[in-house]
């Protein structure tokens, strides 16, 4: 049985529609908090270059079109798109009070290794780029309440502290580890005069007058040399809300 040309485009078509109705579509906000749906193409014709799982047990991607990059959470068709970039990967993901913070890997036309932070809530989302740091990973604490990265630059350490929603930020400098040499001939000469003292004759004692005692020496504070902490404000904050607002 012979199939026209006609019949398999339309065929096409029908199969195409069918895949963007099931998947093809994602919700977006405007500044206002209004939904907007729009077709995500990247669903269907594009490349998943990542996974993640929310808080929740739900997951969602990474995705790729064109060049362009996109986070979704597949339960309730959020996208958000992640600007200024050309290539993006998903180094790690952290579940703490709730949010999921996702530690991404960008190239930007600035810097090819940088690294930004997002942190995804329901329908909420915000997304923190460490501008000024280039091709330097961080060293990551996490805890029950907070997250940190720790960026050692030069002489200096650029430490970002996430906790409750919010990016601190603080410089702290590098303490200098203290290293004691001790070598052989030390050694050597310290028994010989162990030695020679042992065997010297005992020299005639002296009565000397006691010295007065010294005051009480005061506990000075320990000088911090770092910048107090800073409220470290997002790149961009996604503000949404299921609740169309008129």
């Amino acid at each position: 049985m012979r199939v026209s040309p006609h019949n398999i485009i339309l065929r096409t078509l029908v199969v195409l529609s069918f895949a963007l109705a099931l998947n093809g579509c994602s919700v977006r906000y405007d500044k206002n908090g209004k939904i907007l749906f729009n077709p995500d193409l990247a669903s269907v014709l594009g490349n998943e270059v990542g996974q993640f799982t929310l808080a929740d047990g739900s997951t969602g991607a990474l995705r790729e079109l064109n060049g362009r990059y996109s986070l979704k959470w597949s339960n309730l068709m959020i996208e958000r798109p992640l600007e200024g970039v050309s290539w993006v990967r998903i180094i790690n993901q952290y579940h703490i009070e709730g949010h999921t913070l996702l530690l991404l890997k960008v190239a930007t036309p600035s810097c090819p290794a940088q690294y930004r932070l997002v942190d995804l809530q329901s329908t909420r989302s915000q997304e923190w780029a460490f501008t000024g740091i280039c091709d330097i990973g961080p060293d990551v604490v996490a805890s029950a309440d907070k997250l940190q990265l720790n960026f050692r630059i030069d002489n200096r350490i650029e430490q970002f502290n996430w906790q409750h929603g919010e990016v601190y930020h603080r410089r702290l400098p590098v303490q200098q580890e203290k290293t004691v040499q001790n070598t052989g001939a030390n050694k050597t000469r310290a028994s010989r005069k162990a030695k020679s003292q042992s065997t010297a004759k005992p020299a005639k004692r002296t009565p000397v007058k006691a010295a007065e005692p010294l005051p009480p020496r005061v506990a000075q504070p320990e000088l911090d040399n770092s910048l107090p902490t800073e409220i470290y404000q997002p790149t961009k904050t996604r503000q949404t809300s299921l609740e169309l607002k008129s």
